[in-house]
């Protein structure tokens, strides 16, 4: 079975933490409502869909390391020159602070906040814990590093119930070698993106993460328009004079029915 490893690098990163659908609560809130109401019901429990479930429970909550609210950037990328201050150049046109990303530069406004997450490295120097990353996004850095079985890749996507609102984690895939060297790096950092103030709290999920098999990008897909060609099966069905179901006929025909239709 593949192997992912967590390792925290900093005191104060939280670790992923594998997300859980508690059943036993959600059934013991239905039957409350059961025992206790006159007219109120709780029909049916998500808890108690098996999708659902999954999807719920799929791979591992990132949380947020720190309590602080964040602020959108509006940021521009520029060049300088070698023979320009890259700090001059910024106030001359309106950026309040400047980062280097590759050899460009990103100058932004509304940097005060960027700066509440500087920690401590264990040589005694400071480190930003956010970095602007063009476009309005922000490099986070989350003090803890993982690493993946080679050939596999890692997955960042929005919470299954969404972000903090206001804030939006862009998708994207990460491979194996570059999650294993980021442990060199400072850990693993994933890009968020606030769209207005928006107060995160110390523990609060702000994206997940998934651990895909390669098949999952190779994976090609086929279409077909031809008619369905008749199984043995359905031949011995005729023949015994049965009616397909209708989970069957609504599996023919590409729609589900029953409870499931209505999700």
């Amino acid at each position: 079975m593949p192997e992912v490893t967590f390792r925290s690098l900093q005191p104060w990163a939280l670790l992923p933490m594998k997300p859980r659908v508690d059943r036993a609560e959600a059934r013991a809130e239905r039957d409350t409502y059961r025992h206790s109401f006159r007219y109120l019901r709780i029909p049916r429990l998500p808890a108690d869909c098996p999708p659902w479930v999954l999807g719920q429970e799929l791979g591992w909550s990132v949380r947020s390391p720190l309590t602080l609210t964040m602020k959108p950037l509006d940021d521009v990328g520029l060049a300088v020159p070698d023979s320009e201050d890259p700090h001059q150049v910024g106030r001359r046109l309106g950026g309040q602070g400047m980062w280097q990303r590759g050899k460009d530069w990103i100058a932004t406004g509304n940097t005060a906040w960027l700066h509440l997450g500087d920690y401590r490295t264990p040589d005694g120097n400071w480190e930003g814990m956010f970095l602007p990353n063009g476009l309005g996004t922000v490099e986070w850095r989350l003090g803890w590093a993982a690493t993946i079985p080679t050939g596999t890749f890692l997955m960042v996507m929005p919470p299954p119930n969404g972000p903090p609102d206001g804030l939006t984690v862009p998708l994207g895939v990460i491979p194996a070698k570059a999650v294993n060297m980021m442990t060199a790096r400072g850990g693993l950092s994933i890009a968020v993106q606030p769209h207005r103030d928006v107060t995160v709290h110390r523990g609060q999920e702000v994206a997940r993460i998934v651990l895909l098999h390669p098949d999952s990008l190779r994976t090609t897909l086929q279409t077909s328009t031809e008619p369905r060609t008749a199984t043995p099966d359905d031949t011995e069905r005729e023949g015994a004079g049965a009616m397909p179901s209708t989970e069957s006929a609504a599996a023919d025909q590409g729609t589900a029915s029953g409870p499931e239709a209505h999700r």
